[in-house]
């Protein structure tokens, strides 16, 4: 197939993972790989390196995969160069720019069987700890200098094949991870709440589960970075869910607003029982986007939750979820959520599902809007949105259901 034939319709619901189009290799990842322009860092002296707690984890060839720690040449905080949520106040270059300095070591580990690799074991120890400690490695060749951009992933710079990787200081462990990490009987489903709950940030939880930090003693094992986000994004959302069942309804429509890298975003609140729903168009010329037409795509829940993966919105579906529910979390009550977001082509790399996750917990830090019913709410839309009213409408299950199912309260009235 060549790149002509290309179905790029498909893309937007790909999301360069499933390779929809039929291609060994995604043409979009390549492209923006080949083509971004951004000065390679180069790395002189391996033996004078640094590496923040800092992981990644490969899926190609699955189970015998690509995996180990980040390296740079200089010594930058890790909730700098690797924490999304600080990252609201810079631009897109800036950002690419920062992580490109990120060199990726690379050794083929078994998924199953990662403590036979003296490389994870030492990778271990760095990341019970937060702080960037001094390092040596032995490559096996030169550096690749291929740079990695995702639509789920921060991106990543050169790949640097190891052979011996060596902590040349003490990592100060925190506290909660160790705990975790050398609690063999803990399942990794009841762990990542708890790592939650002793305010580690998400990005802190996705490396150690990645890594195979977690979990009972015979089940750990490395997960490909890519699947660890969404995973970690759905397990602490879903234990917010829970909790946020056990609430009063909230009393009124709210609105929030948000735009961010060309991604706006409006997100409703209506009282009912939980149930979420997210619904994303994609305009032409954004970077998940090549095709000659908008791509508009949803996924949603009922108050018993979802089974299957969400295929269409994928893991935004998981990272706004995890923001709409610490919202009710705090503000402790729950509510039907509808998060719509449209993507202009002012959003030009693909920079990873934290800013999905950042926005949404920005926009309901942000002073909300009220409406009288749901109609109203949705009115709201034409000040935001570049799409029509009806469009959404006609594209939101949960605005289809609040209008036609009835409560029971309201047969007493």
């Amino acid at each position: 197939m060549t790149e002509a034939s290309t179905n790029f319709d498909l893309c937007v619901m790909c999301k360069t993972s499933r390779m929809l189009c039929g291609k060994r290799n995604c043409p979009l990842l390549q492209k923006w790989s080949n083509e971004y322009s951004a000065e390679k860092p180069v790395i002189t002296k391996l033996d004078e390196s640094f590496a923040p707690p800092a992981f990644f984890v490969g899926w190609s060839g699955y189970p015998s995969i690509n995996a180990g720690p980040m390296i740079t040449a200089n010594r930058v905080a890790s909730d700098v160069i690797d924490n999304s949520d600080n990252w609201l106040s810079k631009q897109q270059e800036d950002i690419v720019k920062m992580r490109i300095s990120l060199f990726r070591t690379r050794s083929r580990i078994d998924v199953k069987r990662p403590l036979d690799s003296d490389i994870i074991q030492r990778s271990h120890e760095l990341l019970l700890g937060k702080k960037p400690v001094d390092v040596e490695v032995d490559l096996v060749k030169d550096v690749i200098p291929k740079i990695a951009l995702d639509e789920r992933m921060a991106p990543h710079g050169p790949i640097a094949p190891i052979k011996k990787f060596r902590i040349t200081e003490n990592q100060s462990p925190i506290n909660a991870i160790e705990k975790s990490y050398y609690d063999t009987d803990l399942l990794a489903s009841d762990a990542v709440p708890y790592l939650d709950s002793e305010k580690l940030d998400v990005n802190t939880i996705t490396r150690i589960f990645s890594a195979g930090m977690l979990g009972r003693k015979k089940n750990r094992r490395l997960v490909p970075t890519r699947w660890s986000i969404a995973a970690v994004d759905d397990i602490i959302s879903k234990n917010n869910v829970e909790k946020i069942k056990k609430f009063q309804e909230i009393n009124e429509i709210r609105i929030f607003t948000y735009k961010f890298f060309g991604n706006q975003f409006v997100i409703i609140l209506l009282p009912d029982v939980w149930s979420y729903e997210m619904i994303e168009v994609w305009f032409q010329g954004a970077f998940m986007n090549p095709s000659m037409k908008d791509i508009g795509l949803g996924d949603w829940e009922p108050y018993t939750g979802r089974s299957e993966y969400a295929s269409n919105v994928t893991g935004a579906y998981y990272a706004a979820r995890l923001a709409v529910t610490e919202y009710l979390l705090k503000i402790q009550r729950q509510a039907k959520a509808i998060v719509l977001r449209e993507i202009s082509d002012e959003y030009r790399f693909p920079l990873g599902v934290w800013v999905i996750r950042v926005s949404a917990r920005a926009a309901m830090q942000e002073k909300h809007s009220l409406a009288d019913n749901i109609d109203t709410a949705f009115q709201h839309l034409e000040r935001y949105m570049r799409y029509p009213v009806e469009y959404w409408k006609h594209k939101s299950k949960l605005y289809y259901l609040t209008k036609t199912q009835k409560k029971l309260d309201e047969f007493f009235l």
